[in-house]
């Protein structure tokens, strides 16, 4: 009741006039829904005496536990894949991750990953919302150990090369404490510390002298950041209104360790998504990233093309910059929104109904990295203006995940059709 509640801009025993209830229901529906406990929330109203209404809240709840076999592809997407490792099976990884997304029955999420095949990968991360009564102050603890006998050792051409070995060639072990504090329903502080541990054989500091950095085979470094956060989207996964700004600041190395890891990372982002009505939707990105100073080793350097922050249109690319922008823009359509029940089979009630929503689109992406000093590897694509335009469909599921499917013309005069399981905002 208590994660319901702090959702909530009313509270039991508050008056507001009838005409201010529907703007008042949109937005706490979004709130609440937006904790990702609920399947579906819906807000009525019981008429009570002399005009007043009592506010019935609606709830279907998610399916909180879920042990999900792991069988993906070890690569950027699955572009990179099909096109640029040619189907490989190889680059595979497959394993189990545990989520709980209600533990304790607090909204706190537990997460447990073991993973094998090309990437070894073990993993805990723990969210917990609040830590005391007025519910604003949380934690956030994550652990990751890797290993890999197989590793993008060097980049050429914007596109990373893989060296394959019997020996491990990578060892990286990450932890990051992070301290949250939400002083309104929209506004999110973050402050953490980490340390990243990575170990590589000398066979890729042979192949790549400043993979760590003159030919070394350590790197042991902490970190620090704060990071802000306005969301008011109607849904994070695949929002159709509403506006999310973001604002970080971040130092890698703070001298605790000699090992030439010293330099300032900025990030902005903002996004605007418009119902502009009639099933017709607009959505709007900047995504901006500035580091000083530039010079670095190479698993250090910053790219275009990993999860959201990649251009449409250059899905087989990375394109690796110390500072970078890029802005993405679509109007799309809904198509058909459809709820399957399948109750007459599936026993388990969270999932008795299935929805499927299509939504058809035109996208314009556009972009620049400013290339790293003396540095090759993504030469084609650096210090340049890059841009990229076309049409794809949207399929939204289960907690709105989703399949895209887009083709794409881009600056090069290439044209792709891609798909990807991520939304492009």
């Amino acid at each position: 009741m208590q994660i319901i509640t702090r959702e909530l801009s009313f509270k039991e025993g508050e008056q507001y006039p009838r005409d201010q209830l529907d703007s008042i229901f949109k937005w706490n529906r979004n709130r609440v829904y937006r904790t990702n406990l609920f399947n579906e929330v819906t807000f009525n109203t019981i008429d009570v005496e002399d005009g007043l209404v009592d506010i019935k809240i609606d709830l279907t709840e998610r399916w909180y536990i879920y042990p999900i076999p792991i069988f993906k592809l070890a690569d950027r997407n699955f572009n990179d894949w099909w096109v640029n490792r040619n189907r490989d099976l190889s680059r595979v990884n497959i394993g189990l991750r545990l989520s709980h997304f209600n533990f304790r029955g607090r909204s706190e999420r537990l997460r447990l990953t073991t993973q094998f095949g090309f990437t070894t990968r073990l993993s805990l991360g723990y969210r917990i919302p609040y830590i005391e009564k007025t519910q604003r102050h949380g934690l956030i603890f994550n652990f990751a150990f890797l290993e890999a006998k197989n590793l993008a050792v060097v980049t050429r051409d914007n596109v990373r090369r893989f060296l394959q070995g019997e020996e491990l060639l990578r060892k990286v072990f990450t932890s990051r404490v992070t301290h949250s504090f939400r002083n309104s329903f929209y506004s999110f502080h973050f402050l953490n510390i980490g340390h990243t541990n990575v170990q590589i054989a000398d066979t890729v500091a042979a192949l790549n002298s400043n993979y760590l950095g003159e030919s070394a085979t350590n790197q042991s470094y902490f970190r620090a950041g704060y990071q802000y956060s306005w969301d008011k989207r109607d849904n994070r996964n695949y929002p159709l209104d509403g506006e999310w700004y973001t604002a970080g600041i971040a130092k890698f190395g703070l001298g605790i360790f000699d090992d030439g890891v010293d330099f300032w990372t900025l990030s902005l982002s903002a996004a605007k998504f418009n119902d502009l009505g009639k099933n017709f939707y607009h959505a709007s990105n900047l995504i901006a990233l500035f580091s000083f100073p530039d010079e670095r080793s190479y698993f250090n350097y910053f790219s275009i093309g990993f999860l959201k922050n990649s251009l449409r249109g250059y899905e087989l690319n990375i394109i690796e910059g110390s500072n970078y922008l890029i802005q993405k823009n679509e109007i799309k359509k809904k198509i058909l929104s459809h709820k399957q029940d399948l109750s007459g089979f599936m026993p388990v009630r969270q999932f008795q109904i299935f929805p499927i929503s299509l939504y058809g689109k035109v996208f314009f992406d556009q972009g620049y990295a400013k290339g790293y000093p003396d540095y090759t590897g993504s030469d084609k694509l650096d210090d340049q203006y890059l841009y990229a335009y076309g049409v794809g469909l949207d399929l939204v599921i289960i907690h709105d995940s989703v399949i895209r499917f887009e083709l794409s013309r881009n600056k090069l005069d290439e044209t792709n059709f891609f798909v990807n399981f991520l939304s492009a905002f």
